[in-house]
């Protein structure tokens, strides 16, 4: 069956569904209560026995914080499916074990003392327990059990929506990042576990399994954090980056897919340099740059994102799964959503990359074709609303989609070479930046940050501009009548609200762009031609109809 991009968009947003399953809510996010803002994460240590055959973890996490106000209650969130047999005060003069509540969804545990103030504490969990299954992942959070060709066990877990508290204790609200993490990993021994920034070792346990250890030296949001386990190959690669350095680069892949992957993934370097050159470096390059070959369609887990669309190009000419991944570690692992409501910064931005990456790299390429897809929207709410809000809240077609179309209109609006400064001072907004690599180069983002550099680079105003396409669900529609020889074009926004967003009109075979100061422009008609409007399709707005006197 041939591949449909619109088709795969609409299965993705109807099929992030209500995480209300039998264990309670699968929901990340929502406001800021007062138990998430009286700490800081700073440090996950996760030590996990993956069993395969019972389709069980179990282990302990340890979690280090950082108290924002005097505590004497802990509040963590881990999916009450979890039995928890113990949780410890772990420092160097105490190892006390603590008294603790777990229902609905949350761990509340007692303090021994009063935390005050900048302290920073160590609370270890212990726990088991049968995480929940993935149906249709990864829009469906959970593990997925799987088994390769051969029989042999091939694991992934995806949890974008519901939080990594899924699966182990966290703090599941995306306005948190641990500044790094250490992921200890035990699996059958048979087994190979890919996982998240450096391998440190592989430890062989004596008693049919291994532990690999991974380390992430950089901050790292919660469903970032993820296990690839499968007998996998490897291939190899040595990048050169635009800084210079050379950046490891290792894909994993199933055993009977290795020909066809070495055939394939030379593209995905291809995919690095132009990120690369239109973004600025690639983020984690003192770590790696991992894609791992998944029994889901794929998630851009941080430096090792999984991959299942089979080592293939769409019909646009490129791998646009590896392509779309691959822009997270930019928007989403480097650049950050503060709130779910600025959801669309992760998906919409590198939706947009590969209309550009169409446009400049490939001779067959039909980017206006491309475009075409993200004409989905249905405007039931603003692409950012001004509110926090849960994942599932924030999770529209519109924010791919719609998202994706705006900055279309805003590249038209500001010209082709301001809107790229624009996207790489989003991304590094200091140039010097670019040469950070121990964390300093991740950030929080929102709407209104985009809209304060949009208006740096570019000199102009565009609060009005954000506020009709980000803020508010509807679209601009244009008015257009033919009176007296002449084309009159009007923009009517929703509250009446100022769009002054110029229009391209076709007359013949000319292309005239009308201004729209003030929310309406004209332009005559000579003779008999019939005008066509927005001819390039660049405009985010209703279908227009010409109207005749």
């Amino acid at each position: 069956m041939k591949f449909s991009f619109a088709s795969l968009l609409i299965f993705l947003a109807s099929s992030y569904l209500s995480y209300t399953q039998e264990f309670g809510s699968q929901d990340s996010g929502g406001p800021l209560t007062l138990e998430w803002s009286a700490y800081d994460i700073k440090f996950y240590n996760i030590n996990l026995k993956i069993d395969p055959e019972k389709q069980t973890i179990s282990g302990w996490v340890a979690v280090t914080a950082q108290a924002v106000n005097d505590m004497k209650e802990f509040v963590l969130d881990l999916d009450d499916r979890f039995r928890i047999s113990k949780i410890i005060w772990d420092s160097p003069k105490d190892y006390i074990e603590l008294k603790f509540k777990h229902e609905k969804g949350k761990i509340k545990i007692d303090l021994p003392d009063a935390v005050t103030k900048g302290n920073l504490f160590t609370i270890k969990i212990y726990y088991v327990g049968k995480p929940s299954v993935a149906d249709r992942p990864p829009w469906d959070d959970g593990f997925i059990w799987s088994k390769t060709k051969n029989g042999d066990h091939w694991v992934g877990v995806t949890c974008q929506g519901g939080g990594a508290d899924i699966w182990f204790p966290c703090k599941d609200h995306p306005s948190d990042e641990a500044d790094s993490v250490l992921l200890n990993w035990t699996v059958p021994k048979n087994l190979v576990c890919a996982s998240n920034g450096k391998l440190r070792y592989i430890l062989d346990n004596k008693e049919g399994t291994k532990t690999f250890s991974w380390f992430v030296s950089t901050p790292i949001n919660n469903y970032g954090i993820s296990v690839n386990i499968a007998p996998y190959d490897t291939i190899q690669y040595e990048y050169s980056s635009i800084t210079g350095e050379i950046i490891p680069i290792t894909i994993w892949v199933l055993p009977e897919n290795i020909e066809k992957a070495k055939k394939h993934c030379p593209e995905f370097l291809e995919h690095l340099k132009y990120y690369e050159e239109l973004l600025g470096p690639y983020p984690f390059r003192t770590e790696k740059y991992g894609v791992a070959e998944a029994p889901y369609l794929g998630m851009e887990h941080q430096t090792i994102i999984g991959n299942g669309y089979g080592y293939r190009d769409d019909q646009f000419g490129f791998d646009w799964l590896h392509h779309h991944e691959l822009g997270h570690e930019w928007w989403g692992n480097m650049v950050t959503a503060k709130d779910w409501s600025d959801f669309w910064i992760h998906e919409a931005v590198c939706g947009y990359m590969q209309t550009l990456y169409i446009e400049d790299n490939l001779v067959d390429g039909n980017a206006s074709a491309f475009m075409m897809n993200w004409k989905l929207w249905k405007n039931e709410q603003p692409i950012a609303p001004r509110k926090e809000m849960t994942s599932s809240e924030a999770y529209t077609n519109d924010m791919y989609s719609k998202g994706s179309y705006v900055l279309h209109t805003l590249r038209y609006y500001i010209g082709d070479e301001t809107f790229r400064k624009v996207l790489r001072r989003w991304a590094y907004p200091d140039p010097k930046m670019e040469d950070i690599k121990d964390g300093g180069q991740c950030r929080f983002a929102t709407t209104d940050e985009f809209l304060e550099i949009a208006e740096n680079v570019s000199g102009k105003n565009l609060g009005w501009f954000w506020e009709v396409y980000f803020r508010q669900a509807s679209l601009p529609h244009l008015k257009a009548e033919i009176i007296d020889g002449a084309l009159n074009l009007e923009w009517q926004i929703e509250n009446n609200l100022q769009f002054s967003v110029p229009v391209e009109v076709k007359i013949g075979d000319e292309v005239f762009k009308v201004e729209m100061e003030s929310c309406s422009g004209s332009i005559k008609i000579p003779g008999d031609n019939v005008p066509e409007i927005d001819p390039n399709k660049w405009l985010t707005m209703d279908e227009v109809e010409i109207i005749k006197e």
